[in-house]
């Protein structure tokens, strides 16, 4: 078994039960989105790139309670089977999500904006919006109601704690990625993903 297949397996354990739309789907359609743009960068380091895409939500606030802990087995993991860039591997994935991102943009090498933007177009398009859903259920969120804006976020502990809808998430964070693409690639991706989720919610609104 080759380090990337082991690194698969772990992630595939950690995800394996989860209903909030980060499940191993979730993680296997980022791999695939970062495989398109590596082949555009011949510059980046795809091993890298792919053990980050598999790990990146591993301890992940949302799907741990103890994030520390959780991110202290990872890097025992990787230290078993004599991964070499596990600090490179961190540093990706502790400044790459959105939430990371809201004071102020964090700086990542062309790996980590790899990494970045696969993670982001699987939160955009057809997908996007089933992962939407499915965290709103899983929360007990509402879907849609006109009584309640959107909001823009000041901090990362807003966005993780204030009670919102799905549609309004797509106004809070969804609509604004297609800006926030680093990679000409992604960017090509972004753009057909981005118009799909605007005529998603625009018909949910009309038929409401």
């Amino acid at each position: 078994m080759t380090q990337l297949q082991k690194i698969s397996e772990f992630a595939k354990k950690i995800h394996s039960a989860d209903k909030s739309g980060h499940d191993f789907a979730h993680i296997t359609r980022v791999v695939a989105l970062a495989k398109k743009i590596v082949n555009t960068i011949p510059e980046a380091d795809e091993n890298l790139v792919l053990a980050t895409c598999y790990l990146h939500d591993t301890y992940d606030a949302k799907l741990t309670e103890n994030v520390l802990k959780q991110k202290q087995e990872v890097k025992a993991f990787l230290t078993s089977i004599d991964f070499q860039k596990i600090d490179e591997l961190f540093y990706i994935i502790d400044n790459m999500s959105f939430s990371a991102n809201l004071l102020k943009q964090k700086k990542l090498d062309i790996n980590g904006q790899i990494v970045q933007d696969a993670d982001r177009l699987d939160a955009m398009g057809a997908w996007g919006i089933v992962r939407t859903l499915e965290y709103s259920w899983a929360k007990n969120r509402k879907i849609y109601d006109p009584t309640i804006q959107p909001t823009t976020y000041q901090n990362k502990e807003e966005y993780h704690t204030e009670e919102s809808t799905a549609i309004n998430h797509f106004y809070e964070k969804l609509f604004l990625l297609k800006d926030l693409l680093n990679t000409e690639e992604g960017k090509k991706i972004g753009a057909k993903k981005d118009q799909l989720m605007h005529d998603f919610v625009e018909a949910i609104i009309e038929e409401y």
